[in-house]
């Protein structure tokens, strides 16, 4: 059996699809885990805009100064917060598999989903990338796209994949 398996998550309902089939595949043996999310890079935040008012009627040639947004947080705040959201995250869906006695790991890394999974791959020398699919066809994978194509069609380690309505129920 795998001894190293990559499982990744996108805190959707179908991507923890897959926890179910790791689940499976653990309960015969105890390979270390490495749960990974890939989320896009956090922007700051600002506040909504100060709302326009005006009491009465600018003179004709007037100017009205409005102050610019205040920052709630900068882009390394963000990164934080999102990195914390995350690690959390990961955190609660690594118990289940400690409890089946399994090592388990948490990353989250920043950048293309699909680059950021087969560099993590190639960085923890996993020997399986385990995996759901959003279940997109047709037009709408090729307008959106599909990081489970990406990665599978790399050939850089072994993918299990399952498709979320396929499964019944998932951990939680």
């Amino acid at each position: 059996m795998y001894k190293r398996i990559l499982v990744t998550l996108d805190r959707s309902y179908a991507s923890e699809a897959i926890l179910r089939e790791v689940e499976h595949m653990v309960s015969d043996s105890e390979p270390e885990v490495i749960l990974l999310t890939v989320a896009e890079v956090a922007e700051a935040a600002a506040e909504a805009p100060h709302p326009l008012v005006v009491g009465g009627v600018p003179a004709p040639g007037g100017i009205i100064e409005v102050p610019p947004p205040r920052v709630v947080e900068d882009k390394g705040q963000a990164l934080d917060r999102v990195r914390q959201e995350l690690t959390d995250y990961l955190a609660e869906k690594a118990v289940i598999l400690r409890h089946l006695g399994c090592q388990v790991e948490t990353e989250v890394r920043f950048g293309d989903p699909a680059e950021g999974i087969l560099s993590a791959a190639k960085d923890h020398q996993v020997e399986l990338i385990a995996m759901a699919t959003h279940g997109r066809t047709g037009l709408a994978q090729a307008i959106f796209g599909s990081v489970a194509a990406r990665v599978l069609g790399s050939g850089v380690r072994p993918v299990l994949l399952v498709r979320p309505d396929r499964l019944e129920g998932s951990l939680s």
